[in-house]
This record gives structure tokens, C-alpha cells and sequence, in this order.
């Protein structure tokens, strides 16, 4: 898994996240701070769990999600979920 893949998995994750956010796409950045996104709140996680399961078939618990302090800590466990099960 190259560079390219990971960039590529990271930027659908971005895109995951905005439109479970309801942010303008293209807006978000991996070093952005979660808790600081307007939509970030219980429905979004919900959303997003949703939009993963549906578009990577990765299955992600609320708990692991609050763990996750920026967007890019975000994309590295859906990128651990996505290598593990290749």
C-alpha cells in the first residue's frame, strides 16, 4: 500500500466527515481538532460510523471515535481498519 492509496483513503475520510459534518467539501484538514467541528456532535458520529460501514465496510465503535483528537487521528484508524482486513 503506497503513499497514494493513503492519501487517497485519507481525503474519502475528509469527505466522509464533511458530509457527515454538513462542512463545505473540500474544507476540512487532517490537523484540524474534531471537537471543534460544529457538527461533531452525537448525530454526526453516528453519520459517519454509517458512511464508513457503507462505503469501506469497516465497522467503527462511538468509544473508538472519541478517542480521536484531530481528523487525522481519525484517518489513521479507519486506514488501520481498511489494512487489516486486505
Amino acid at each position: 500500500m503506497g503513499h497514494n492509496h493513503d492519501e487517497q483513503l485519507a481525503s474519502k475520510v475528509r469527505a466522509m466527515l464533511e458530509e457527515s459534518t454538513q462542512a463545505a467539501a473540500g474544507s476540512l484538514e487532517s490537523s484540524q481538532v474534531l471537537k471543534e467541528l460544529d457538527g461533531w456532535d452525537s448525530l454526526g458520529v453516528v453519520m459517519f460510523i454509517g458512511l464508513v460501514l457503507e462505503q469501506l465496510s469497516v465497522e467503527l465503535s462511538v468509544h473508538e471515535l472519541r478517542d480521536c483528537a484531530r481528523i487525522a487521528d481519525l484517518e489513521a484508524l479507519v486506514a488501520a481498519r481498511v489494512g487489516a482486513r486486505s
